[in-house]
């Protein structure tokens, strides 16, 4: 008991010590002392030999450390003086902290370092300076860090990186120069980085990378940003000393030239980000050192060719977007060398669907029907019959023969008809092919019915809402010309003069939303609301409602929903995905929706089988990424009419004559067993029909008494005597069997 008691005191007065020091504004517990956020302008005074592991300052308003702040705390482990106003510090302020792991300056005034202020903090492994007022660093201020893992040097004024200024750091992982002003970087900075896996030096001043040995030291590096500085040239093979690189970013440079042989040596390298340059060619040999690519992002360039053999040694390439450049034709084998791609993105380009476009839409085709690829827009710009349709859904003979129907805005001028303008239908067909009759017919794989070509141009006045209220939109007004009407969207709808008197300036009311902006437009009775859509997500959680399942047949089914609105001042279109329940790839099947129609009819199903079916809308060329799926409902498609003999009924006397069989074969084996049995006999024991204690009867007339005489005993004969297993004769039972033998013979071998 009294040991007992004697480490409760110690283990209480442990617990004293590390908590006596406490300043008033702080919050201490066990061993950490919490300071933040407490307005205080010095660091607190402690007396000697603080037992303390954390001490966190930050976000207050210290401004200088002196050489005594921390001389009390020599088995501190982390120190956090981020968020003050500290401008400097005293070259001796860390000499105590010999044990120190982590220290962070961070988010200060700082702008000048003491060469020697970390000599005495040798286990220091993190190091944070990030967003000072740097503007150079001391050739030997890292001298003795050589535990430091991660150095954080962001947002500072950096301008010249010092030769070999990080030399010492041998077990540096983590290097972030991002946001200074970085111009200069020597091809000795980074020496005896061996161990570096992460380099930033994004949103800098660089303007070139021409110099290979500015990379050559770092032989463990894995991912290079390099983002939002001046580049304008790469050249060639300035990465090949980087073996194990595997991300390197580019992105929104000024980069219009890549060496031919820029990528060499990167075998590794599995993210490559070149968006947001000024690119303008993809030449047949640039990509091919990158065998093992996995992301490719070239959007927002300038790109006009991609060379077809590109892509040839990206085998196992998976995303590659090419959104936003000027690319007007790819070939269709362009894309055939590669069967692991699952997401490419092609919209915001300036297709021209022709005739030179059926390859890529065979290959779009073949990759979503083998389930390979996610949803892609290739978004028709000409020709002009065209504009605003899908690839994948038009037909050779849409794209190869030049379209018939006619068009209001022509190219020299516009014209009026019955008084309204007139426009092409907006339509987006389904997935299923329409094929093209001999008389001009379409005919609809969805519903199979056909739809004559209209003799004359669909007026925008049979596009019109039924209460026929005015819809334009929200730009300054002017005065409405023929001219000026064709330079506006074919979309736009104008009514037709019953709906207004005449075309005055009208007031915008703007409401602020994250998934729409509405306009209030005062018409000749009231105001009507049309809201302008623009995040499909957003459409799919607020307006998509009453999911349902309508008539439902062995192949077929419909689907029914609602949208909450009566109209929209855009486009919005709905498509419906669908696939057996159960599958490893989920959603490669899908119909658009034509028109502003609220339901559809899916067809070619199996019977009795589960199907998950989800809606989701399509505004402009975009659905929602995101892919919530809150709009989903099964289907179980019903089984096929049979006879009069039912599929039960059928197994119900197979069944039976199937127990039929085995019962007659467990007779029959029955029957067989009880046979057996029968014919089974006690076999003969021809010990007990002979004994040497009797005396021996004749057995044939051959044999005389005088024979037998050995086996005579001087016993009398009336007397029984117990057999013994000695006395007993052992003859083989089938010589008695023998019916082939005489008798003569038989009482011979027994007098022998």
């Amino acid at each position: 008991m009294e040991n007992l008691r004697m480490v409760w005191l110690m283990f209480l007065c442990l617990i004293c010590s590390a908590n006596s020091f406490c300043p008033e504004q702080c919050d201490c517990q066990h061993r950490h002392v919490l300071c933040a956020n407490r307005g205080l302008r010095a660091v607190p005074k402690a007396r000697q030999n603080v037992d303390v592991l954390t001490y966190s300052l930050g976000g207050n308003f210290i401004s200088n450390i002196s050489d005594v702040d921390f001389t009390s705390f020599s088995k501190l482990l982390r120190l956090d003086l981020q968020y003050n106003k500290i401008e400097h510090i005293h070259p001796k302020t860390f000499e105590k902290l010999s044990r120190l792991e982590e220290l962070y300056l961070g988010n200060n005034i700082i702008s000048n370092v003491p060469a020697n202020v970390f000599n005495y903090l040798r286990r220091l492994r993190l190091l944070n300076m990030n967003n000072n007022r740097l503007t150079k660093l001391n050739q030997n201020v890292f001298a003795h860090l050589e535990n430091l893992v991660k150095l954080r040097l962001d947002g500072n004024t950096l301008e010249v990186l010092q030769d070999a200024i990080f030399k010492h750091l041998v077990n540096l992982h983590y290097l972030q120069l991002e946001s200074n002003k970085i111009h200069v970087v020597s091809g000795s900075t980074f020496i005896n980085l061996r161990n570096l896996v992460y380099l930033n030096l994004a949103k800098n001043n660089q303007t070139s990378l021409h110099n290979s040995a500015m990379f050559t030291h770092l032989t463990s590096l894995a991912t290079l940003v390099l983002d939002e500085n001046n580049i304008k040239y790469v050249g060639n093979r300035v990465f090949e000393m980087l073996q194990k690189l595997s991300s390197l970013s580019l992105s929104k440079n000024k980069i219009s030239y890549l060496g031919s042989e820029v990528f060499g040596g990167l075998h590794g390298l599995k993210e490559l980000f070149v968006d947001g340059n000024l690119l303008r060619e993809i030449p047949s040999k640039l990509l091919d050192p990158l065998v093992k690519l996995e992301q490719l992002d070239l959007s927002e360039n300038q790109i006009t060719i991609i060379h077809p053999l590109a892509f040839k040694h990206l085998t196992v390439l998976k995303v590659l977007k090419l959104k936003s450049n000027r690319l007007t034709y790819l070939p269709g084998e362009t894309f055939a060398f590669t069967n692991s791609i699952y997401s490419l993105d092609l919209s915001s380009n300036n297709w021209t669907c022709n005739c030179r476009l059926t390859g890529l839409k065979r290959w779009i085709n073949l990759a979503h029907a083998q389930g390979r690829l996610l949803t892609m827009f290739v978004l028709c710009s000409n020709p002009l019959s065209l504009k605003g349709k899908y690839l994948d859904y038009l037909t050779d003979s849409e794209m190869c023969s030049p379209h018939k129907a006619q068009s209001l805005f022509n190219s020299s001028k516009g014209s009026l008809v019955d008084g309204a303008l007139s426009v092409d239908r907006v339509n987006i067909q389904s997935d299923q092919e329409r094929i093209l009759d001999e008389d001009g017919a379409h005919t609809d794989g969805a519903t199979g019915l056909q739809q004559k070509p209209s003799a004359r141009p669909i007026t925008v006045t049979s596009l019109l809402p039924k209460d026929k209220h005015l819809i334009l939109e929200p730009k300054p007004t002017k005065p409405v010309t023929v001219s000026s009407i064709q330079r506006e969207s074919p979309i736009s709808l104008i009514t037709a003069q019953n709906s207004l008197d005449v075309l005055t300036p009208y007031t915008t009311f703007p409401i602020s939303s994250k998934s729409e902006r509405y306009y209030l437009l005062k018409a000749k009775d009231k105001v009507v609301q049309k809201p302008l859509i623009t995040d499909p997500c957003e459409f799919n959680k607020l307006y998509i409602t009453n999911l349902t399942v309508g008539e439902v047949s062995p192949s077929t089914a419909t689907i029914r929903w609602k949208v909450a609105h009566p109209g929209f001042r855009n486009a919005v279109h709905f498509r419906v995905l669908f696939d057996r329940f159960g599958q490893l790839v989920t959603f490669h099947r899908f119909i658009y929706v034509k028109d502003k129609s609220e339901w559809v009819t899916l067809r070619e199903l199996r019977e009795e089988t589960p199907y998950i079916v989800c809606l989701e809308s399509v505004i402009a060329d975009r659905v929602c990424q995101i892919a919530s799926r809150d709009h989903c409902l099964g289907v179980l498609t019903l089984p096929v009419k049979r006879g009069p003999l039912d599929v039960q009924h059928f197994i119900l006397i197979l069944s039976g004559i199937n127990a039929f069989l085995v019962l007659l074969g467990l007779l029959i084996w029955t029957s067989k067993a009880l046979r057996k049995l029968r014919r089974k006999r006690t076999p003969v024991s021809v010990r007990r029909m002979y004994s040497t204690r009797r005396p021996l009867r004749s057995v044939g007339s051959g044999v005389s008494a005088g024979d037998c005489t050995g086996f005579q005993t001087n016993r009398s004969r009336s007397v029984m005597y117990q057999l013994n297993e000695a006395d007993l004769m052992d003859f083989q039972s089938d010589r008695l069997m023998d019916i082939n033998l005489r008798r003569e013979d038989i009482g011979q071998r027994y007098g022998d």
